[in-house]
């Protein structure tokens, strides 16, 4: 073989084994290196999408490991066991879409008038009621409480009828005033402009109440405080009975027993002195006269 070819081909693999142990020198060093992972934590993020004005429940979050680097300002992260439903409560001010991160500031403030707005169900409205510390239970009804509506007004009754048993039956059922309880288990939204218990719950005597009703109770609200006073009546913890049978209406005559008292001391007057209560009805023309019979 020619001498020439011999020394060019030795030089070929000297030049090979030399690019050889530089990259194996290299490519060497970089697998010694030390792989470092990066620390991971894990964020609150919804398990499915959410619509605004949604009441945060169980099954709507869940925990999403996040590298510890690119965790965000507001981002909500476990700390110990704590359940995903139990990170975050409240209502959504906003749509979030399946596992995107779920802020404390995507939650609607208690206190605002919009939280009101969106703690309201579907075909439900809120409507206010003037009232006073007489007609609130002294102050001590609140933001979540229950109560009945009771309406006090003034009432006339008037008949053509000369009749004086049938003016003495008004009388003896209606004087000038009757009070009835237009709606049950009303839930309490707001004391004017606060939609949360204060922290010290101390006792606040508002100047309006709203009330989470629908249309129909909407419109009996609203003609009930044209027509008289409202009061509220606070019903006990747990207490939503809402009584069917609808029972016969208070009245001032009804309330007392004054008339009563009268009307038996005029019978025992009539029984005494004889008297005929029994009337005759004369037509002479257009006019009527009504005289008691003997």
């Amino acid at each position: 073989m020619n001498k020439n070819i011999l020394i060019v081909l030795g030089g070929a693999v000297a030049v090979a084994l030399v690019v050889a142990m530089l990259v194996q020198v290299t490519l060497g060093g970089k697998k010694n290196q030390p792989v470092t992972m990066e620390e991971k934590l894990e964020v609150l993020v919804a398990a499915k999408d959410l619509s605004i004005g949604r009441e945060l429940k169980d099954g709507d979050l869940r925990w999403q490991s996040w590298p510890k680097g690119s965790v965000f300002a507001g981002a909500v992260i476990r700390k110990e066991d704590k359940k995903a439903s139990e990170a975050l409560e409240g209502r959504l001010r906003r749509d979030v879409t399946e596992g995107e991160p779920v802020l404390r500031s995507a939650l609607l403030a208690e206190s605002k008038g919009n939280f009101v707005a969106a703690s309201l169900d579907p075909g439900m409205r809120a409507v206010a009621i003037k009232v006073s510390a007489e007609t609130m239970v002294g102050g001590f009804i609140g933001p979540g409480d229950r109560v009945d509506v009771i309406l006090v007004y003034k009432e006339k009754i008037t008949t053509e009828d000369d009749d004086p048993r049938v003016q003495d039956l008004i009388n003896k059922n209606l004087g000038k005033l009757a009070t009835e309880t237009i709606l049950q288990n009303v839930t309490v939204l707001a004391i004017d402009q606060m939609a949360t218990r204060p922290d010290d719950d101390k006792i606040k005597v508002g100047k309006t109440v709203s009330v989470a009703v629908d249309i129909h109770a909407a419109e009996k609200l609203a003609l009930a405080s044209e027509m008289g006073e409202l009061t509220l009546a606070l019903r006990g913890i747990g207490d939503d009975v809402v009584e069917a049978e609808r029972w016969p209406t208070m009245t001032d005559a009804r309330l007392t027993n004054i008339y009563d008292e009268v009307q038996d001391e005029y019978e025992n007057f009539k029984n005494d002195s004889g008297l005929n209560t029994n009337i005759v009805r004369i037509y002479s023309g257009g006019q009527v006269q009504v005289v008691p019979t003997k």
